[in-house]
């Protein structure tokens, strides 16, 4: 996405630079974003203590996830085209992906544990748009900053930075730490959390009967086409195969328990096997059309 450049927000003043600022369509993904981070962690302030205002913030969480990922799907593939080519463009693209979710769990009564992994996403894409663009729009110095305090560190003297500098340095680094981490306890929460807690809900009839077969297919998407989301099925069989099978298990654990399992397991997996052999056949394909 276009942005203004640092040399040319030099000789701006802050007002100018911030009118420069609004005129991207990055920015916007950055407000979008912006607003589900917000709203989501008042929302799960606000829940304890009640629903109507709760769900207030839950509901602008979704619409701030709908405006970024509209955005960013807008400007990667342009105006919609009516065309197979393009509809399969859009259906690998997990940007659309996450855009249809946001949308299905707006339109649905709302499901507290749905709304963590966008804001998670949230989280980081603020931080990265704060750091890369916002800091150094309003603060052109702290680019060179950074580069100088980078090379100072290589040679073990550290240089000072000013205050913008160090909290573009503080992001930078804790971003970097957290960002894979954060992914890999999302992609389990995404299986684990939200898969079981639809299920339970449409049993007790406390969730729509169609949330779990459309989660599922969105699970089925990811896991054909995300490495992280088939890394986090495979950290989820092992604590459950651990947890429920032999010798690992509980002596407390009732065999019938542990043959439903297996038999569900198996079943998933036979699965997996289906959707990932055509995903692997589509990318060979690809991978030769190059």
């Amino acid at each position: 996405m276009a942005q203004p450049t640092n040399q040319r927000a030099s000789r701006l003043s802050t007002s100018e630079r911030l009118v420069e600022l609004t005129k991207t369509a990055q920015f916007y993904w950055w407000i979008g974003h912006l607003v589900v981070l917000l709203c989501g962690f008042m929302y799960y302030i606000k829940r304890p203590f009640g629903w109507k205002e709760a769900n207030w913030y839950y509901s602008k969480a979704y619409m701030g996830a709908l405006m970024s990922y509209t955005i960013v799907i807008y400007k990667t593939y342009g105006p919609p085209q009516l065309n197979l080519a393009f509809l399969h463009r859009l259906v690998v693209d997990e940007n659309v992906e996450y855009l249809l979710l946001a949308f299905l769990w707006l339109t649905m009564k709302p499901i507290m544990v749905t709304l963590l992994p966008f804001v998670v996403f949230s989280l980081f894409h603020v931080i990265t748009y704060t750091r890369s663009t916002l800091i150094p729009m309003l603060f052109p110095q702290v680019t060179a900053e950074i580069q100088r305090a980078r090379q100072a560190e290589q040679s073990g003297t550290p240089a000072p930075l000013s205050f913008p500098g160090r909290v573009s340095k503080f992001m930078g680094d804790w971003s970097s730490k957290y960002y894979t981490p954060a992914l890999s306890e999302v992609g389990v929460w995404e299986v684990a959390v939200i898969g079981a807690w639809l299920v339970l809900g449409a049993v007790t009839f406390q969730t729509p009967l169609v949330a779990p077969p459309l989660y599922f297919q969105f699970l089925r998407m990811r896991y054909a086409l995300s490495a992280p989301t088939r890394a986090a099925f495979r950290r989820v069989r092992a604590f459950l195969d651990k947890s429920l099978t032999p010798p690992t298990c509980s002596a407390s654990v009732p065999g019938v328990v542990t043959d439903t399992y297996i038999r569900a397991r198996d079943f998933l997996i036979k699965i997996g096997e289906a959707i990932m052999d055509p995903a692997t056949q589509q990318r060979q394909r690809q991978q030769q059309q190059r």
